[in-house]
């Protein structure tokens, strides 16, 4: 039988009790769990700036399908909208989220070339 390491458990009860957001940070990702969600996301990390009927059609689903699948991520912060005249168009919220989506397997489309929010603290993140 094992021995419960008692130093080890303390210091990851401490660890956990001065973090918070875990509630958030577990709603936010639950939203991740959806494959039409993940489609939207690996659209507007490809090509940032696409208006959200031309990705409706790219993953087969009706604008009023999109708009509230993008409505729910714009809520959890995962994209922003900018408004260009009639057009909504939309990109990542923050590095977070586009280096999340490398991970997970998403490209850019070819001759792409985007920046991404968090670029004024510093960092360039040129792709």
């Amino acid at each position: 039988e094992e021995v419960c390491d008692q130093e080890l458990v303390n210091g990851l009860s401490a660890l956990l009790e001065q973090t918070e957001g875990f509630e958030q940070l577990a709603e936010r990702m639950a939203l991740l769990s959806d494959a039409r969600r993940l489609r939207i996301l690996f659209c507007i990390h490809a090509h940032p700036g696409v208006r959200s009927s031309d990705i409706a059609s790219a993953i087969g689903a009706h604008d009023s399908t999109t708009s509230h699948a993008l409505a729910l991520l714009r809520e959890a912060g995962w994209v922003r909208a900018a408004r260009s005249g009639r057009e909504v168009r939309y990109e990542l919220a923050d590095g977070f989220v586009h280096d999340l989506l490398h991970e997970m397997g998403s490209d850019h489309l070819p001759g792409v070339r985007h920046h991404h929010a968090h670029e004024s603290d510093g960092t360039n993140r040129h792709h």
